[in-house]
């Protein structure tokens, strides 16, 4: 009983994703809103939480996962001429909560149109600076590096909105106040902006 449940499952499960497929391939059957990104720039700026766990540290502040909040802001450019391939930019990332955190950073996307609309899938990659500080507490600097992936959608041309469920970043420094050499965190981030 159980395994004809799963055979009828799976089956639905296959003619859906045919089905989506066969539509989504359909070049006439995107809305005119999802027609793929001409532009090859775009700025966008996101928040969400950071979560700090693994520090190289017996400082207080080192102990197991604490959050804070981050905001971010990305430039960037498409070399394609479109809103699709290889891209090149910037981004500033800053947290905040017990202590400010302010990080400049290269960056490097790869957006991989899906289905032949607007929607993309981008891997990514960082580099840069970053400082910690806080009021009454010596200041660390660290070498910055992360990666992760976000989707994002194109909106008339024009628009972008976009999720980043994952960016892991790893910090290599002097002793800051929180006494870490070596910091490695996790963010979720949502935003938008405009293409240009």
């Amino acid at each position: 009983m159980a395994k004809k449940s799963l055979t009828r499952w799976l089956a639905a499960m296959g003619i859906a994703l045919a089905v989506v497929l066969g539509v989504a391939s359909d070049a006439q059957a995107a809305p005119q809103i999802l027609r793929p990104s001409s532009r090859p720039m775009f700025f966008t700026g996101g928040v969400g939480p950071v979560f700090w766990g693994l520090n190289a540290s017996r400082s207080r502040f080192a102990r197991g996962v604490y959050t804070r909040f981050k905001t971010g802001l990305d430039w960037g450019y498409h070399f394609s001429g479109r809103g699709e391939g290889a891209a090149i930019g910037a981004s500033i990332e800053q947290e905040f909560v017990d202590f400010y955190f302010f990080n400049p950073a290269f960056k490097f996307w790869y957006d991989i149109e899906i289905a032949d609309m607007a929607i993309y899938v981008a891997p990514l990659a960082k580099a840069g600076y970053a400082l910690a500080t806080c009021s009454g507490c010596s200041t660390g600097h660290y070498f910055n590096f992360g990666a992760g992936a976000e989707g994002r959608v194109v909106l008339g041309d024009r628009g972008m909105v976009y999720l980043r469920p994952i960016q892991i970043d790893s910090f290599f420094g002097t002793r800051a106040f929180y006494s870490d050499i070596f910091v490695l965190n996790y963010s979720f981030m949502i935003g938008g902006g405009v293409t240009f």
